[in-house]
Order: C-alpha cells, then structure tokens, then sequence
C-alpha cells in the first residue's frame, strides 16, 4: 500500500492528466460505439498524424495551435472521406476506413521519415505518446503553473459533457432510432459532424499525449464495456467514467510500480476489464457455460433414471443395473458415472437394491421418471 501511496505522490499529475483524458475520450467514445462507428476512432486518431506534420511543415514548430486545428481539420475530413465513399454502396463503410486510413498514415510516416527525422515526431511518439513527460510543459495562470496537457484535456472533457447534456434527446434519437429522426425531418448529419469534430479534437490533443493506442482504447474500450451491462443511455455514459477511471488509475499504478509503460500498460487492463466484463456480466459467458453445465447435468442424471425405470422388473435387470455393469450398458466412463450416480443418490431418487446388488428408483426417482415418460411420450 505504501508503494501505491507513494507512486501516486511522486506523479500524481501524470495521474491526473490521464484521468482527464479517458474521461474526455470516453464519454465521446460511447456514441462511438453506439453507433458501430468506433473503428472511425481508430481511422481519426491514425490520419490526425498527417494533419500534425502538414501544419508543422506550415509552422516549422510543434507548439503551435495550428497543429491541433489542422489534425482536427484533418480527423473531420477523413471522417468525411469515409463517409463520402461508403455512400457509393460501392463497399462498406468498414471497409473504406480499412482503405483510407492506412493510406493517411503512410503518407504521415512517409513525410516524417523524409523531412522530419530531426524533429520530434518520431513513431514512437506517435503510438505509445510520452504522458510522463506531459506535466513538464506547463503554461501560466495567474501564479499558478498548469501542465498544458491537463488544461487541454479538461477543457476537452468539460466541452465533450457539456456537448453531451446539451444535445442528449438529439443523440439518443439519432442513435437509436435513426429512420424515425429522418421521418420526422430531423437531418443528423449537422449533430454527427458536430460530434466527428470533438472526437477528433479529442483524439488530437490526447495523441501526443498518450499515444494513438491508448486513445483508441480510451475511445472504445470503457463504452464497449458499460454497453454489456446496461442499455440505458445515462447508465451507459456513467459506467463508461467508472471504466475509464478504473482503467486509468489501475493502469498507471502497475505501470510506475513495474516501470512499464503507462499508455502500454493502461490499453492492456482496459482489454483485461472488458475482457472480465464478458465472462461476468449478468447475462456473461461464465454464467452459461455454468448453465449448460447443469442442463448437461440434469439430462445425464435424467438419462440415468430412465434407464433404471425401463429395466427395473425385466428378466436382465441384474445385468443392466448392476452396480459393475451399468455403466457399462450406458456407455459412460467410470469417472462421468460415479459423478451422475453422486448426485442422484445426494437427490435421492435412486438406491442400492442389494438381492439383485442393482441400482433402483427411489419414491422420489419414480415420480421424476414418471414425470420423464410423460414428457417425451415415453412407454412406463
């Protein structure tokens, strides 16, 4: 505990900054993947990168806002590409994001390589970000000292909320019910660019920060998540906080205390929370395959019982249902058949019947076997 405390102390503004980030992100994120346009995330937050490098070669100087204007314009053009091509019907819209993006980014890399291999915008940078260097760059307030990336980013997270509560009947009603908002002469298009142009912002000002990795997990992760648990749209935006919080804060935690990566570090626990999501939630994974287990269990014990009800008064009951042989006539193996047995005998519905040294059915076992024949139209 005394390490936690202390890793948190010694970088606590690094904790903050990416706090405010997964926040920012997530809470856009979750319209995201409520429309099933999450991956356009992973396209903007690639194709920013070629926006970055453009505007420095305009600016010649990474601190100009005129890099982050510039990677927006460009996330909203690419959005606006992927968009204009899938309307063709000529592919998918899946498949225009696998085609475009790719080619924005490779162009990006290319133009590094080429032109800019002096300048801090190296591929490392650009998927695993530098969030431990971030509180260094600070700007002035009064005579405070802010790190500009907690500004940036809790300007964002504050502007991605207020958007939010402000346009909430408007996003449900296009998220949920698209073909009634067009009936109703609603147009979306205005709302979804709006809603474009703060992902990419988003993504802009988090990308250098932690990386492109990070901010596709922070975009998606912690909303696919919260989507598994609860279908209400307000539930969903408070449970995707609670996601990337946990996200965040564990992520940074094993991080110092391992001096592994943090964006690494923190893309992996938001896989293993999502991952933990699936197999306990409610309705998870987990929970039926526990079902199918005792359906499986039901149906052997009641396979049992109607074996030992169709020969219990038939001239080879001792041969069908005796205790070394009935196993045998049910072609189960010795390790599956103790185990059904134990539980039938533990129910109560069958007993040993020592004269033939077979097994029989109990009061309670005929009534179950009874019920069975009646059932399946079984003969008793």
């Amino acid at each position: 505990m005394s390490l936690i405390i202390n890793a948190i102390t010694a970088n606590y503004e690094v904790l903050i900054i990416l706090l405010c980030t997964a926040w920012a992100c997530g809470i856009i994120g979750c319209f995201l993947v409520l429309r099933e346009v999450s991956m356009i995330s992973d396209a903007i937050s690639h194709s920013v990168l070629l926006g970055i490098v453009l505007a420095f070669f305009i600016t010649h100087t990474l601190n100009s806002p005129w890099l982050i204007m510039g990677a927006a314009i460009f996330g909203v053009a690419t959005v606006w590409s992927i968009e204009t091509l899938a309307r063709t019907t000529l592919i998918k819209k899946q498949d225009a994001i696998g085609i475009l993006f790719p080619i924005f980014f490779s162009v990006a890399v290319i133009l590094i390589t080429k032109f800019a291999r002096n300048v801090r915008l190296d591929l490392d940078v650009v998927l695993m970000g530098e969030i431990i260097m971030a509180p260094l760059h600070t700007i002035h307030l009064g005579d405070m000292h802010i790190p500009l990336a907690l500004l940036q980013m809790g300007i964002l997270f504050v502007v991605n909320g207020f958007f939010v509560w402000i346009f909430i009947k408007e996003l449900s009603l296009t998220t949920f019910d698209s073909t009634y908002a067009l009936l109703s002469g609603f147009s979306s298009n205005l709302l979804f660019y709006g809603l474009m142009t703060l992902a990419s912002l988003t993504a802009v000002a988090a990308f250098q920060i932690v990386g492109s990795i990070l901010v596709v997990s922070f975009l998606i992760a912690p909303s696919a998540s919260a989507i598994l648990i609860t279908k209400r749209l307000s539930r969903t935006i408070l449970l995707t906080l609670v996601y990337s919080t946990i996200n965040a804060f564990i992520g940074f935690i094993l991080a110092v205390l391992t001096n592994l990566s943090i964006s690494g570090m923190t893309a992996m626990i938001a896989g293993i929370t999502f991952t933990l999501t699936v197999l306990f939630r409610p309705e998870g994974l987990c929970r039926h395959a526990w079902h199918r287990y005792q359906e499986k269990k039901e149906v052997s014990i009641a396979l049992l019982l109607i074996h030992i009800g169709t020969h219990t008064g038939t001239p080879n009951e001792a041969e069908e249902l005796g205790f070394k042989t009935i196993r045998h006539h049910i072609s189960w193996s010795e390790r599956t058949f103790d185990k059904i047995c134990a539980k039938a005998f533990e129910r109560k519905l069958i007993y040993e019947y020592a004269p033939l040294h077979s097994y029989r059915l109990t009061r309670e076992g005929q009534i179950f076997y009874d019920n069975l024949c009646k059932e399946y139209n079984l003969t008793v």
